[in-house]
């Protein structure tokens, strides 16, 4: 029985190989290629198909066969890491690829950690060459799917998060004996700027030497890039950090708003950086072009982003009261990363800013009676202050606190000019009171109260055992941040950055303003934001309305206090307007909505985490639940669990089944018309699906049966299943607007579906010519016709239904179902099943088309003279043979295909089964299938009466 399971522990991507030998048969894991428009797909060379072919001998072949041994360990063969980073947002894909070169099963350990702010989108497993993508379920759900799954036995796998702090996970995988194992991960985030720049940071440390690590990224920045720059980080001796710049290849394109960055490290390479291979970061920094107007705003498909990180604004003043825990519990090596962490922000403050330092055990005790310029002297006078800092008695956090927000009042609200200056206070604390208040509830309040929204709170807590929790809400609550220093590492590089990002005020009362009347308000992230500080950016998302999508003008305003006054930012942006970079091939798809969902989960999690209220703590997990659960992201509230089936039994993926009592009458449409006509005149009988082929109508059953993989889908591209064999075919045909293709012929059950193509209404960047699809089929069934496309389906020229109802309709002979407002499932007889499956457009989307795919379910009952694009392939002797099998240098995998008496050249690739959402291996045929299938393609067009 083979075994995997995915459970969390720690946070970038890393890998760690740990290997633990079975003498039980294991069935191999492998996963889908990367979804990615690089360099293809992932290959094997030719040592893994020799691997595959079970050639590898183990050990000599002198030695008798009772003495050979296992030499080798599972090894990761491949690591491909594939980032497209589009407006900031980026969305990264990671396929490795595990080989067992042992005579037994070994069970391998990957530990992943990915970036702080990251959410998963995506894990799928590859078994026995068919993939098994994971679902997203709420938490609670995707954990009993997993123990029932474990509990009979099946494999199972589940992606979740531990806590909203920590963002990692580990995989472990039983392997079988000589055979591979590829697993892919998606993580999305949204890179924010810090310290004048953006950081996409890409955690490798595989634990071995990896044959081929390859590495690629693509950043798309429509404002210009500028400062591009990479470097190798990795951690030294002392706890210090080992930086190597220039790592890697860069590649500006089109008036440098186009980098493509590539890194592929040789295998000396990563024995230069540590025996066990890589251990560090592979980061990535750039900034972009920053208008001083009202920023950037950008809206694709009725989403905007709006960045806004003006530059060349005078320096606001910045008021400082240094808040420190001295007491008994800070003794020992907290104190010390005290000190640390003060010299560094110290040395930090600017000469036109002002501060004092308050310290508190249980009682209070401050250092100056007034604010203190931040000249060198004085800076020098503070340092010795806090050198002489010991640890006693109590801890009284309340009434430090307080004391310390009081003295900000009196030092500031007294001062002519501080309506100019940014006041906030900074606490250095372990989080543990035992003097005075300890209840953290009210602390919470009192602190709330007498801060009254005017000044930002910033805790630094300390030591292993720091109540983070209670610090990191009394910040946000306060409109500032907390960090965490561990024991571990010293806290002047723990704390590299902190204070840069917000020692350098240029704006405060920063407040977005969108018109009612084109946005939808309810819709926006956070809006008001208390500082601005330089080097950052301020970033807001949000919906148009549909009623304004189009020759519409969006006319907002910015408005904040700088220097000695207030400053408005006013910006224009057409609502139709794309920028072009945004369609580029490699531009991370519907990047605006994804941004959108991403912000508004970030910022409800970060809402219910602070709020005191239970109802709103409800209804902010519930709205964020949904979110997650509709944008595919692993959060606090969900998980992706994969559940391999039973070997022998067929899988189905069910939506909510009715009961056979729960059988209903179809109801009348809102606009009335054909449908409500219909209503009156049948009754909608629920329709027999597969396993049930008896003349009787049976109880409808809402199930998406999974068994069908030949198809023409997509751009058109096709994929057959040759019948009795595991062999897949896939080929694309260049169709022209207008042209009707015959898909599937099959003139002794009197069925033919053709295919008629539409082009979508633009030339994406790049390209040569529009995308087309099949935007409408029609299913001609003895005297029976229905015609499907993403408006409608009419059956037989009389009935008209849309696709909001599930509704079954026709006799046992012939039949109709509308599932799940995607599939038209058409059953013809009790062994054939033909599925139209629906692509809508959500929204205004003017950049895409609503197109359609026509899926062969069953086909057992298709006589030997079917033919059609599709259907030639029921009966066809297809055949790859072994030794034709081949790989260039660039890991492409080529072999030649034996279709009859002809032999047509194909290339390994993995294609999308739009109806599963999960990717197929397949062996693909170029030229418009030339040879593949009989004659041209240009002989199945339909003719024209």
């Amino acid at each position: 029985m083979d075994r995997l399971s995915l459970l969390t522990s720690a946070c970038i991507v890393t890998w760690v190989c740990l290997v633990v030998t079975k003498h039980s048969n294991a069935t191999p894991l492998t996963v889908v290629a990367p979804v990615t428009d690089f360099e293809g797909d992932t290959h094997i060379d030719e040592e893994d198909l020799n691997l595959e072919r079970g050639e590898r001998d183990v050990g000599s072949g002198d030695e008798p066969k009772s003495e050979k041994k296992t030499l080798r360990k599972p090894e990761i063969s491949k690591l491909q890491i594939r980032g497209r980073v589009t407006s900031r947002f980026s969305s990264t894909t990671v396929t490795s690829v595990l080989k067992n070169r042992a005579d037994e099963a070994a069970e391998a350990v990957f530990v992943i950690r990915l970036p702080e702010e990251a959410f998963i989108a995506n894990f799928s497993m590859e078994i026995d060459g068919v993939v098994y993508p994971a679902n997203i379920e709420e938490k609670e759900k995707a954990q009993k799917i997993y123990d029932d799954a474990r509990e009979r036995g099946q494999s199972a796998g589940q992606v979740k998060q531990t806590s909203e702090k920590v963002n990692s996970f580990k995989v472990s995988v039983s392997v079988a004996k000589k055979t591979f194992v590829t697993f892919e991960l998606i993580y999305q985030e949204m890179l924010r700027r810090k310290n004048g720049y953006f950081e996409h940071r890409t955690s490798i440390r595989p634990g071995q030497i990896v044959k081929s690590i390859d590495m690629q990224v693509a950043i798309l920045e429509s404002q210009g890039l500028k400062e591009v720059n990479t470097s190798w980080v990795r951690d030294g001796n002392k706890n210090d950090v080992i930086t190597i710049h220039d790592v890697g290849e860069i590649k500006l394109k089109g008036k440098d708003t186009r980098c493509f960055i590539s890194y592929e490290p040789t295998a000396d390479e990563q024995r230069e950086d540590s025996e066990d291979g890589l251990e560090g970061d592979f980061v990535i920094r750039y900034d972009v072009d920053h208008p001083k107007s009202g920023g950037e705003l950008q809206i694709v498909n009725g989403y905007f982003v709006h960045y806004f990180s003006p530059e060349g604004l005078p320096v606001v003043r910045k008021n400082v009261v240094f808040v420190i825990d001295v007491s008994g519990s800070m003794n020992g090596r907290k104190i010390q990363q005290t000190k640390e962490a003060m010299y560094t922000i110290l040395d930090d403050m600017r000469e036109v800013d002002f501060f004092n330092i308050v310290t508190f055990t249980d009682i209070t005790t401050t250092w100056k009676n007034t604010l203190q310029q931040a000249t060198s002297t004085n800076i020098q006078r503070a340092k010795k202050f806090v050198k002489s800092l010991t640890a006693l008695y109590g801890t009284n956090l309340n009434e430090g606190l307080i004391d310390g927000i009081q003295l900000l009042q009196r030092l500031t609200e007294n001062t002519e000019d501080s309506i100019h200056g940014v006041s906030m206070l900074i606490m250095l604390t372990d989080g543990q009171p035992t003097n005075g208040e300890t209840r953290l509830n009210v602390i919470e309040k009192n602190v709330e109260q007498a801060i009254d929204g005017k000044y930002s709170l910033f805790n630094l807590g300390f030591g292993d055992n720091v109540d983070f929790t209670f610090l990191e809400k009394l910040a946000l609550r306060n409109r500032g941040l907390a960090r965490k220093i561990y024991d571990d590492s010293k806290a002047s590089v723990q704390l590299e950055g902190f204070f840069d990002e917000v020692a350098t005020p240029l704006l405060y009362n920063v407040v977005f303003n969108y018109p009612e009347e084109i946005v939808e308000i309810n819709s926006l992230t956070q809006t008001t934001f208390p500082n601005y500080f330089k080097g950052t950016e301020l970033v807001v998302t949000g919906k148009i309305k549909k009623t304004h999508m189009s020759n519409e003008v969006l006319e907002m305003t910015i408005g904040a206090n700088s220097v000695e006054t207030a400053i408005e930012f006013p910006l224009s942006v057409e609502t139709e307007v794309v920028p072009e970079l945004l369609l580029h091939k490699y531009a991370v798809d519907d990047f605006a909505q994804r941004l959108w969902a991403y912000l508004s989960i970030k910022d409800m999690l970060q809402r219910r985490s602070i709020s005191n209220n239970v109802t709103e703590k409800d209804e902010l997990k519930e709205k964020a639940l949904q979110l997650s659960l509709e944008y595919h992201f692993v959060t606090p509230l969900t998980s992706l669990v994969v559940v391999k089936p039973d070997e022998d039994k067929k899988e189905y993926v069910q939506d909510e089944i009715n009961s056979p009592s729960e059988e209903r009458e179809v109801q009348p449409s809102q606009s009335g018309g054909s449908f409500a006509r219909m209503s009156s005149q049948i009754q909608a009988s629920p329709v027999r699906g597969p396993g049930h082929p008896s003349s009787q109508m049976q109880p409808k059953r809402k199930q998406f049966y999974i068994a069908g993989k030949s198809f023409a889908d997509g751009d058109p591209h096709f994929m057959v299943n040759v019948p009795h064999s595991d062999l897949y075919v896939c080929f694309n045909i260049m169709g022209s607007i207008g042209d009707t293709y015959r898909l599937i012929q099959d003139p002794e059950n009197g069925i033919t579906v053709t295919g008629n193509i539409i082009e979508e209404p633009f030339v994406r960047p790049g390209k040569l010519k529009k995308r087309s699809y099949f935007g409408e089929v029609t299913f001609e069934l003895g005297k029976k016709t229905i015609t499907v496309n993403p408006s409608e389906i009419i059956f037989d020229g009389i009935h008209e239904f849309s696709w909001d109802y599930d509704v079954s309709i026709g006799s046992p002979d012939l039949s109709l179902c509308i599932e799940g407002h995607r599939f038209a499932r058409i059953y013809v007889g009790e062994n054939i099943t033909l599925v139209a499956l629906r692509h809508a457009v959500t929204g205004e989307n003017i950049m895409k088309v609503g197109y359609m795919g026509v899926y062969i379910e069953n086909g057992e009952g298709l006589s030997s003279k079917v033919h059609g694009l599709i259907g030639q392939f029921q009966d066809k002797e297809m055949l790859v043979e072994n030794e034709s099998i081949r790989v260039n240098e660039d890991f492409e995998v080529h072999a030649t295909l034996k279709v009859e008496s002809r032999q047509v050249t194909v290339t390994k690739q993995y294609r999308m089964v739009p109806a599963l959402v999960q990717k197929q291996p397949c062996w693909f045929a170029g030229d418009n299938a030339a040879g593949l299938i009989d004659g041209h393609h240009t002989d199945y067009l339909q003719k024209q009466i």
